[in-house]
């Protein structure tokens, strides 16, 4: 994991520490460091935090999610976007290889005690694989959206 992007990590980790859930932290970061729209985000990601506060899929994996939909679906896009699609199953893959599991209830279990320290883990190393995976996306090779640097 050394090669993932530090800088969308520490993003995740600062928008966690003030506050904002998982999936927030993890769209975020990726429209923020990725240019994209991020009005509303905080809005569609707030149920999203604690496995869908019923326990279970992980909201930072929901929250990449959200960032590759809003990132590589333009708005006339219904259904299934091929792109969307492998994209989205490729950073639920390399989750499951790094986190062994999807299920937040079943994550906290392997990880610390301490929720900010687990959850902020997770949150960053999300971050960085979401931005990975939309980076190296065909879609993206052909699209305008440009890589801010900090």
């Amino acid at each position: 994991m050394e090669n993932l992007n530090k800088e969308v990590m520490k993003k995740a980790e600062k928008y966690f520490e003030h506050g904002f859930n998982c999936a927030q932290a993890v769209a975020l970061s990726n429209l923020e460091y990725l240019g994209g729209q991020t009005n509303g985000v905080i809005q569609l990601a707030a149920g999203f935090g604690h496995g869908m506060n019923a326990g279970c899929t992980c909201g930072a994996l929901s929250g990449g999610v959200l960032a590759i939909g809003s990132l590589l679906a333009d708005e006339k896009t219904k259904g299934f976007d091929k792109q969307v699609v492998k994209a989205t199953s490729e950073l639920q893959q390399r989750f499951i290889n790094e986190f062994g599991s999807t299920c937040c209830r079943t994550l906290r279990k392997k990880l610390s005690l301490f929720k900010n320290t687990r959850c902020k883990h997770i949150t960053a190393i999300t971050a960085a694989i979401t931005m990975e995976v939309i980076q190296r996306s065909d879609v993206n090779q052909s699209s305008s959206i440009s890589i801010h640097s900090f």
